[in-house]
């Protein structure tokens, strides 16, 4: 007599939530406002919010920093190629201490930020240097693009395929900021 309390309220407790999962079941899903995800789970619906706001553009007027009158050695008969890779980590440096951190994305990317395309217009390496390539890369002095690999928003590994034009082998040049 003593279990039979404790089993009708066990009894009570599970066919209550028996019917409240049936009548969530039965509810019309046109009625419940929001979209199905991928999963199936509804979300709150997007279309009817109002766009982002536009990022804000590059300044017009641009600002060259003090190492962007060494860049001329760049890949210079005078200079050595480790004091190419010298005179761009003082590139990222300049551009680091101007903007708060390291340029970031893929060669081509970081050589816009470098060039003056960033919210600052700080230039670090005039856009008409001989080094950029066609499509906007940074070259070595053999004509290979620079890879760049950034650590953190402070430390950027800079990355020379070397004469032979082959990463990854013996005569590479590597220097981490």
């Amino acid at each position: 007599m003593k279990r039979f309390p404790i089993f009708a309220f066990i009894a009570f407790l599970s066919l209550s939530v028996w019917l409240l999962t049936v009548a969530i079941d039965r509810q019309d899903p046109v009625d419940i406002p929001g979209k199905l995800d991928d999963d199936f789970r509804r979300t709150t619906d997007l279309t009817d919010r109002p766009a982002p706001p536009k990022p804000k553009s590059f300044p017009e007027n641009i600002t060259l920093l003090p190492v962007a009158e060494s860049s001329d050695l760049l890949n210079s008969p005078n200079q050595t190629p480790e004091e190419d890779l010298s005179l761009i980590q003082s590139m990222l440096g300049f551009h680091r201490r101007a903007l708060g951190g390291n340029p970031v994305g893929l060669n081509d990317e970081i050589t816009a930020a470098l060039t003056g395309k960033n919210v600052k217009g700080a230039v670090s390496l005039p856009p008409t240097h001989p080094a950029i390539s066609d499509k906007g890369e940074l070259l070595d002095r053999w004509g290979t693009p620079y890879r760049f690999h950034a650590y953190s928003a402070k430390v950027m590994e800079i990355h020379s395929a070397g004469p032979d034009k082959k990463f990854f082998t013996s005569d590479d040049l590597k220097l981490l900021e």
